[in-house]
């Protein structure tokens, strides 16, 4: 099972990691490679919660964004209510992650 199947629409799983770490370090079993995988997750997850940037070189930025109050609708009633502050997380791409799904062109 390979990492770029691009026929393959259903996304790609925990499963999909576990088995793409796997196959590429092959000394490893696949109970270590998900235990690599799982550790990798819980320290992303547990540095985003303590309102940690997770800064990933040539993927991307995970950051905790404040999001402040605001007025909603209720798009089923059409009723006018008020959003709590909240946070929220975002993610930028790196530039050679947008260059590898966007390749730019180059000026001659």
């Amino acid at each position: 099972m390979g990492i770029d199947k691009p026929d393959d629409r259903q996304g790609m799983t925990k499963a999909d990691l576990v088995e793409a770490v796997y196959e590429r370090h092959g000394g490893l079993t696949k109970d270590e490679a998900a235990e690599i995988v799982d550790t990798i997750l819980k320290t992303v997850k547990t540095s985003l919660r303590r309102g940690r940037t997770v800064r990933i070189k040539n993927f991307g930025t995970f950051e905790v964004t404040a999001r402040p109050g605001r007025v909603g609708v209720n798009p089923v009633s059409g009723e006018k209510i008020f959003i709590r502050p909240h946070k929220g997380l975002s993610f930028r791409p790196a530039r050679r992650l947008m260059d590898v799904m966007v390749p730019r062109k180059r000026e001659s």
